[in-house]
């Protein structure tokens, strides 16, 4: 598995700090910062959790959603 975008993570972390400061942060700004950070992690959830923290409970109500609806039964 490919290393981390280490600096790409660390700035998407301050431009969610500095976003939400400011009162700019909103559902497609998080949802751009989130779809980075996943790239920017390659793909590893646990990299991306520090989002979390600056969404608003529908949106990540909305995510697991998405990801529920995402899952395939196994065969």
């Amino acid at each position: 598995m490919p290393e981390p975008n280490w600096d790409e993570i660390y700035s998407l972390a301050r431009r969610a700090e500095e976003t939400t400061a400011e009162g700019k942060m909103d559902h497609d700004t998080w949802r751009g910062l989130l779809q980075k950070a996943v790239v920017a992690s390659n793909g590893r959830p646990d990299l991306t959790s520090f989002l979390a923290r600056y969404a608003k409970s529908e949106w990540t109500r909305e995510l697991r959603e998405e990801e529920r609806g995402r899952e395939t039964p196994a065969a």
